[in-house]
């Protein structure tokens, strides 16, 4: 890189007079040194701002002074770090408020419209500078509008370049057009790429420069186009003349498109350009040219489509820097002094430019780390709740003396019902009060009550998503989101790959050590993985290894669970229970709803009152039921008739809810029919349900084409019908049971036998609705919309093969030739598996619709479910292969093997039309999958049916290398039994199975593989030179 030089302008006359210096010495991290004198001005020097959001686009802009001044003093409320320098004798400031700011540089990355300008067609590397074109001023907000009767009119005039911007951007083009050497050319030169911190803003190459068709989408998010193997077939090729020694700096100047998404799709960005005239898009203008005097200057970093990555974001940013600095040298001093300063409300665009990017890249890792919000639930909780309820627990000595030493835990358990988590979430408000003003205490919490069955953006919670959400509500609170995390972040999203229980553990106790104090509650652990202890005793076993090395306060509520009990002795324990004050100003509260005016009775309403709070005998959940019984009475008599059944306390539970089922049997038909579907369809659904899908499911009628929208019911009747044993939470709109115990009562006392039936009709009758025979949604709107109109689709398209699995011997032939309609239906099949798999995996996704594989058929439905009557049925008619691929190149004995479904699999085995080693896209077998996935059962199907157990994928990964990534122990010990399997082959990385098992804490694992004497523990992969125990 050239010398900097200190270059004064003779023309320069700081307003305050002559500069002072300093002298500054100070290193740059990589073996250099830099000394001299920094100049001091005023913030009245300051002409020219200079905006760079990112810190790729900063770095680069960094290079491009001629000089560094000084920083200087700022007010105490401004928390903004400035980047002080000149330009060809202008002074400039990267980022805001100085009072003779005239005008800005909005210079950074952007997405480029593949169409052909002036100079050619625009490629990656190129820089594309806003200049008034058409109708437009230069840039345009082209996601703001407003829908008129039958267009869509774009209301976003963003301002024009100053006048003088544009004359210096023409002067300059002149300048470039008659030089034989190219002066943006020399200015990213600044940059020195052997620098190892500055190696990204090396040219790339047109190698590099990947054009796919606008259609084509990209094969694996966050995967490269290489690693995914996108079909070069699809490309475009474009105009780049490869016979320079040095890069071409080819500018393009017309409209730039501004708006808040990230545009990743190649149909809509055409779409958008050809509507607009657009040549590039970007993110930051529509915040900041409204009332802005600024040029936009972008270099293009990618084409707007599924393909893009972060290979030219550090080339594109140069790029587009070294023309910002060449445009210096075209600005008269003079002319840019005597031009208006700009307004104090565009200043006020400059600062929140940098906190909008900031925030969505924060929220972006955020919403990567999980999609779990407890945050809902506790506003539900708290206005469930009345003001007063629970001080006892506050002002005990056992909260107290938790709440005033670090490294505390206090288990608080209690019987059904007595309100545990209402309490949890009085004591969260407490300490979330009580902490308001200090950044130092952060409190986080789990409700793993009913309320947190699994719903669309859950479908199952293991430890690690409970610690994810733990460890983002603490980088929550934090200003910035720390750079462990952000690292994380971008090395799973460029593999495509999940963050692992190590890798979420080690990151928690990393945020935890930022707080003085930090407080976890975790409510209803009983309620959490029920049936899978193993998860439970991960869970808690982490978090107790969290508090002994980094005292934090952890708070549990639970039933009286022996095993969960036990891990909490030498803990404080407080037990809780429906207090009596609390039970009364409930009973209060709920009096005035009731259909009797019991106002006008003060003794009857004494003796509610009364007998109430001794029933509930420390039940809140016994006092609302009972409440909710009584309030439906219609005389004076019917009430104390009621009040003298009142069961009482736990033993009265079951009780409860029988009388509560005997309100609803007592119904007339119609209201007792929907009473009992409501109560069969929440207890017995596969993930909670939404109001509209529960709406839905009601209005299905079996053997109808279309959906009756006529018999959709209200939610007040669905609600009313119920005896109170359903309610709905506000926030999520979910309709739920009033309790887990409630639950518990169902399946005890089996009061929906055919509920499995009922909802495998239901969903297969949705599904084979006309209005899907269309088939596969082409875009993300069409697909949103299709769901929008269509509730039940998504919980149906994902769940029916479940609920039929559960009744396969029970279902009449009319109900198995319904399925089979269902599957012979190309269209329909289509569809449904579209809404079976689309997910999206940022909120702002673009074409997320479009991942989900279109070529899946009915035999690969019926596998992935594991369907066996429905595969047999299948398998017998000849125009269904059992070898067809999806898009991925899956076959259905994949899907089949990476769901377990050990009969399906052996029914594919055992037919001779299918292939038992054929490998899909990415060179991969089912019995890969089945080892990766851990079903130990299937692999040994594989092994005993003569399927080689050796065969490497594309990327030279074996089946057991596979297993032993994802400690499947069991599985690893199946391969290595096979004399074919080689337990030492190495990947294309030069990785064995040791270093996957060893790289992800799977120390069992590694332990099997090095007692078979095989292994050379020694090698090295290629990519970091590092052995597997290194």
């Amino acid at each position: 890189m050239p010398k900097r030089k200190l270059e004064y302008e003779e023309n320069h006359e700081p307003a305050s007079g002559d500069p002072k210096n300093r002298y500054v010495e100070g290193g740059d991290g990589q073996g250099s040194t830099t000394r001299g004198y920094r100049r001091i001005l005023t913030h009245d020097d300051y002409t020219v701002g200079w905006i760079c959001p990112l810190e790729v686009e900063q770095i680069a802009a960094l290079e491009m002074l001629d000089e560094e001044h000084e920083r200087l003093p700022q007010s105490f409320t401004d928390h903004n770090v400035y980047t002080l320098g000149s330009i060809a004798g202008h002074n400039v400031v990267m980022r805001m408020t100085f009072p003779n700011l005239r005008f800005g540089l909005l210079v950074g990355i952007g997405g480029g419209v593949p169409v052909k300008t002036d100079n050619g067609m625009i490629r990656l590397g190129d820089v594309v500078v806003s200049k008034p074109a058409g109708r437009h001023s230069g840039a345009i907000q082209y996601d703001h509008g407003k829908a008129n009767v039958s267009q869509f009119e774009h209301t976003g005039a963003l301002a024009p370049p100053p006048a003088l911007l544009l004359g210096a951007a023409q002067d300059l083009a002149v300048t470039r057009a008659r030089s034989r050497t190219d002066s943006v050319w020399e200015n990213i030169k600044r940059i020195d790429t052997s620098v190892r911190g500055l190696r990204r803003y090396k040219y790339p190459g047109p190698g590099h420069d990947r054009l796919y068709k606008p259609d084509y989408v990209h094969l694996k998010p966050g995967v490269s186009c290489d690693e995914c193997r996108c079909d070069p077939s699809q490309g475009i090729q474009g105009a780049i003349d490869e016979e320079d020694d040095e890069p071409c700096v080819v500018v393009h100047r017309g409209t730039i498109a501004s708006g808040e998404k990230v545009i990743k799709d190649g149909v809509l960005r055409d779409q958008l350009a050809e509507e607009h005239g657009v040549l590039c898009f970007e993110m930051e203008a529509a915040g900041t040219l409204a009332d802005f005097p600024c040029i936009v200057i972008r270099g293009i970093s990618d084409y707007c489509d599924s393909h893009k990555n972060d290979d030219w974001h550090g080339y594109a940013a140069a790029v587009a820097a070294a023309y910002a600095r060449q445009l210096f040298f075209h600005m008269p001093i003079g002319e840019v002094k005597r031009y208006n300063v700009m307004s104090s409300a565009a200043e006020q665009h400059i600062h929140q430019l940098k906190q909008r990017q900031d925030d969505q890249d924060r929220q972006q890792v955020l919403n990567w780390l999980t999609e779990l919000d407890y945050g809902p639930q506790q506003d539900d909780f708290r206005r469930g709740r009345q003001e007063g309820s629970g001080q006892w627990l506050l002002d005990s000595i056992e909260f107290r003396q938790w709440l005033n030493q670090r490294g505390q835990t206090l288990f608080c358990p209690g019987i059904p019902g007595a309100g545990k988590t209402i309490m949890s979430s009085i004591i969260i408000d407490h300490l979330s009060t009580k902490f308001n003003d200090d950044p130092a205490v952060c409190t986080a919490y789990i409700y793993c009550n009913y309320q947190s069955k699994p719903t669309k953006k859950t479908e199952d919670l293991k430890p690690e998503d409970l610690l994810s959400s733990l460890l983002k509500q603490l980088a929550k609170e934090q200003p910035t989101i720390p750079i462990d995390i952000k690292n994380l972040h971008k090395r799973h999203t460029m593999k495509g790959t999940t963050p692992s229980f190590d890798d979420i553990t080690r990151l928690l106790r990393s945020i935890v050590k930022v707080y003085s104090r930090v407080f976890i509650i975790i409510d209803a652990f009983d309620e959490y993985h029920v049936r899978d202890t193993k998860g439970q005793n991960k869970f808690l076993s982490e978090l107790f290894s969290l508090q002994d090395q980094l005292q934090i306060n952890l708070l549990a509520t639970s039933r009286f669970v022996s095993e969960i009990a036990s891990r909490f002795d030498g803990c404080i324990w407080k037990e809780i229970r429906a207090q009596d004050d609390d039970v009364l100003s409930y009973i209060n509260m709920r009096l005035p709803q009731f259909r009797l005016k019991i106002s006008k009775y003060p003794e009857l309403r004494d003796t509610i009152r009364k007998d109430v709070k001794r029933a509930a005998d420390g039940m809140f959940l016994l006092a609302a039921l009972h409440i909710d019984a009584l309030s439906s009475q219609i005389t004076v008599g019917h009430v104390k008739q009621a009040l003298k059944k009142l069961p009482r306390g736990m033993a009265g539970l079951d009780k409860t809810y029988e009388i509560a089922m005997g309100r609803i049997e007592g119904q007339d038909e119609n209201y007792r029919c929907l009473g009992k579907q409501v109560l069969s369809w929440i207890s017995n659904a596969k993930r909670a349900l939404s109001t509209a899908e529960l709406q839905h499911a009601l209005a299905v009628s079996a053997g109808t084409v279309e959906l009756d929208r006529d018999f959709l019911p209200e939610i007040e009747i669905l609600d009313s019908v119920c005896a109170g044993l359903v309610v709905v939470d506000k926030n999520s709109d979910i309709i739920r049971l009033v309790h887990y115990t409630t639950q518990e009562f169902f399946e005890r006392t089996c009061l929906f036998p055919n509920a499995e039936i009922e909802m495998t009709t239901t969903c297969v009758t949705y599904l084979s609705y006309d209005i899907f025979a269309s088939g596969f949604c082409l875009t993300d709107k069409d697909f949103e919309e299709r769901l929008l109109q269509n509730p039940l689709y998504d919980y149906a398209a994902r769940k029916w093969g479940h609920h039929t699995r559960a009744v396969l011997t029970k279902l009449k032939p009319k109900q198995e030739q319904m399925i089979m309609d269902f599957l012979q239906n190309a269209g329909k099949v289509s569809a449904s598996s579209q809404a079976m798999i689309a997910s999206k995996v940022a909120i702002h996704d673009p074409r997320y619709s479009q991942r989900a594989p279109k070529q899946i058929t009915a035999v690969h439905l019926a596998a992935r479910f594991g369907l066996e009557s429905a595969i047999c049925h299948l398998l017998a008619l000849e125009k269904f292969d059992p070898n067809v691929r999806d898009d991925n190149g899956q076959t259905p004995l994949s899907y089949a093997a990476q769901g377990g479904h050990g009969i399906v699999v052996h029914q594919l085995l055992t037919n001779n039309r299918v292939d038992r080693n054929i490998k899909d896209s990415g060179g991969r077998t089912a019995l890969s999958w089945a080892a990766q996935n851990g079903k130990e059962a299937i692999v040994g199907l594989f092994l005993e049916n003569g399927v080689d157990p050796d065969t490497p994928d594309d990327d030279g990964r074996s089946p057991l290398s596979w297993a032993a990534e994802n400690g499947h122990v069991v599985v690893v010990q199946e391969l290595l039994a096979t004399s074919a399997t080689y337990p030492d082959s190495a990947d294309d990385n030069g990785q064995t199975s040791l270093s996957w098992a060893a790289e992800n804490g799977h120390y069992e694992v590694v332990k099997v593989l090095l007692a078979t004497n095989k292994l050379n523990p020694n090698s090295r992969d290629v990519e970091y030179g590092q052995t597997p125990l290194s």
